[in-house]
């Protein structure tokens, strides 16, 4: 129904932010909230997928036209959910996702959150050498009021996308190394670290 909506961010959370359209809020779920920052003054376009489920109907926001692109073939992947899709795209390693797909890396793909031997068969099966290599457009970096929250953010936005505890615990040392990023960098750099455990 929807391709994309352009407003203004008033909210964000670890999960999700909330885009103004028109004085309208729509909550729209999405990988990496912090790429985004709290504006009035500046519109951002976010592209929109719109899933329907037994429990109600949910918006999930993507970056540009290609993750939204991705997004949805993952979601033709037998056991693969939103959710799911949106972890999964949350790394911004859209080159690393493709060549694991069309290379049966399946040790790659379970490094992702929920993603077991199973799942990442059914994602190489479903989608290997239908993926073109996508590039994603580097996030632009938001500068935070204080790292110590910034870091905060970024560590609840792990585990918003399902990475366990345990997992964000062994890279927090790593992070906290680093005082002066913004929750974006914070949590691609997490992301980073997740994916080579």
């Amino acid at each position: 129904m929807y391709e994309y909506l352009i407003g203004y961010v008033t909210q964000i959370t670890p999960e999700f932010l909330v885009l103004e359209v028109n004085g309208i809020g729509y909550k729209l779920f999405v990988g990496n909230p912090y790429r985004y920052h709290v504006d009035p003054k500046q519109q951002v376009k976010i592209f929109v997928h719109e899933a329907v489920s037994d429990s109600g109907i949910s918006l999930y926001g993507l970056y540009d036209a290609e993750d939204k692109e991705l997004f949805e073939k993952l979601l033709l992947v037998k056991g693969i959910g939103p959710k799911s899709a949106l972890a999964i795209l949350a790394s911004e390693d859209h080159s690393g996702l493709v060549n694991a797909i069309n290379h049966d890396d399946v040790a790659y793909l379970k490094k992702f959150p929920k993603i077991g031997p199973k799942a990442a068969q059914q994602i190489i099966l479903d989608l290997k050498g239908k993926m073109a290599l996508l590039t994603a457009e580097p996030a632009q970096a938001v500068v935070e009021p204080t790292a110590n929250q910034a870091l905060a953010d970024a560590l609840d936005a792990l585990a918003a996308l399902g990475y366990t505890t345990k997992d964000v615990a062994k890279i927090k040392p790593t992070l906290e190394k680093q005082t002066d990023m913004s929750t974006d960098q914070y949590l691609s750099w997490g992301l980073k670290l997740l994916m080579k455990k």
